[in-house]
C-alpha cells in the first residue's frame, strides 16, 4: 500500500449534478473491484492498482475555511474519488475536519460511504439539523460476495447497523444500490431489509469503460467463472432490455415497500 502527501491549490469541486464535491483522499483502500474510479484513476495518471494507494490532502480543512467564505452556499458531496470513511480517516480525520467547518457555515451535506467509520462524526452530524444526509452503498447481501467484491469495506451487517443508528438520531439516510450486479445484487431483499432505515434508495447499473469493466471481468473470471459469459450478454449485447426490465422492477418494488426511488441509469 502506498501513501502520499499532497497539498490541496482548492478543495471544492463544482458538479456536474449541482452544487460542489469534495474529496479529502484521491483514492481507496476499499478496492472495490467494479469501481468507476478505476478509469478516471488511469486518467489522470495514477499507476498503482486501484485500492493499494491513498493520497492524504492534509490541507484540505485550511483550504476549505477560506474557500467557504468565497463560495455560494450550496450542498457538498462526501466523495467522488474516495470513500470519505476509508480505514486511514480514524487516524488523520482529514473529512472531520472539514466537516467542523461545513456545520459551524451550515452548509447542507450529503455523504455516501461503505464503512461504519461513519459512525464517529455522529456528535458532528447533529450539529446540522437538518442539513446532511448520509448514505450507504450496498450492492450484495451475501457475505462471501461482498468480500470478493469490496475486499476492503465495512461488512454489510455492519452497513445496516450504522443506517439503523443514524436513523434512530434523528438523521435523515439514503442508500445507494450501485451499480447492480446481477446475480448478485437482490433488490427485493435489500428493500426489505432497508425498509424503515431509509428515507429514499438511490440506483445506478455498472459502469462498463474500460478499466472498470477490466477489474470486475478479473474478480468474475476467478471467483465466479460460470457468470462470466452472462455478464458480456447482459452489458454487450443486451443492455438496453437489461436495464428497462431493472427500472420496472425498482419502480415496483419501491411503491411495495413504500420506499421513495430515484433511478439514474
Amino acid at each position: 500500500m502506498k501513501i502520499r502527501f499532497i497539498k490541496a491549490k482548492s478543495i471544492l469541486t463544482r458538479s456536474k449534478f449541482g452544487g460542489y464535491t469534495l474529496n479529502p483522499y484521491i483514492g481507496c483502500l476499499h478496492g472495490c473491484v467494479y469501481c468507476y474510479n478505476q478509469h478516471f484513476i488511469k486518467k489522470i495518471g495514477r499507476e498503482e492498482k486501484w485500492g493499494n494507494f491513498l493520497e492524504i490532502k492534509l490541507n484540505a480543512p485550511e483550504v476549505l475555511e477560506k474557500e467557504i467564505t468565497e463560495k455560494e452556499k450550496e450542498e457538498v458531496f462526501f466523495s467522488t474519488i474516495t470513500d470519505p470513511y476509508n480505514p486511514l480517516e480514524k487516524q488523520y480525520q482529514i473529512t472531520r475536519e472539514c466537516l467542523k467547518i461545513l456545520a459551524k457555515y451550515q452548509w447542507p451535506v450529503s455523504i455516501l460511504t461503505k464503512s461504519d467509520l461513519v459512525l464517529k462524526d455522529l456528535d458532528i452530524f447533529k450539529k446540522f439539523y437538518s442539513f446532511i444526509k448520509i448514505g450507504f452503498t450496498i450492492t450484495t447481501l451475501n457475505k462471501r460476495s461482498q468480500m470478493i467484491l469490496e475486499p476492503g469495506a465495512s461488512s454489510i451487517e455492519k452497513r445496516i447497523e450504522a443506517l439503523k443508528k443514524l436513523k434512530k438520531a434523528g438523521l435523515s439516510t439514503y442508500a445507494f444500490i450501485g451499480p447492480i450486479l446481477p446475480y448478485f445484487t437482490n433488490l427485493k431483499q435489500i428493500f426489505g431489509i432497508l425498509k424503515n432505515k431509509v428515507d429514499r434508495i438511490w440506483f445506478d447499473t455498472l459502469n462498463t469503460k474500460k478499466e472498470n469493466w477490466q477489474g470486475l471481468e478479473k474478480a468474475l473470471k476467478l471467483h465466479f467463472p460460470k457468470i462470466l459469459s452472462e455478464y458480456k450478454k447482459i452489458f454487450f449485447e443486451n443492455r438496453r432490455k437489461y436495464e428497462n426490465q431493472l427500472k420496472e422492477e425498482i419502480e415496483f418494488l419501491g411503491k411495495y415497500f413504500k420506499i421513495p426511488v430515484k433511478i439514474t441509469f
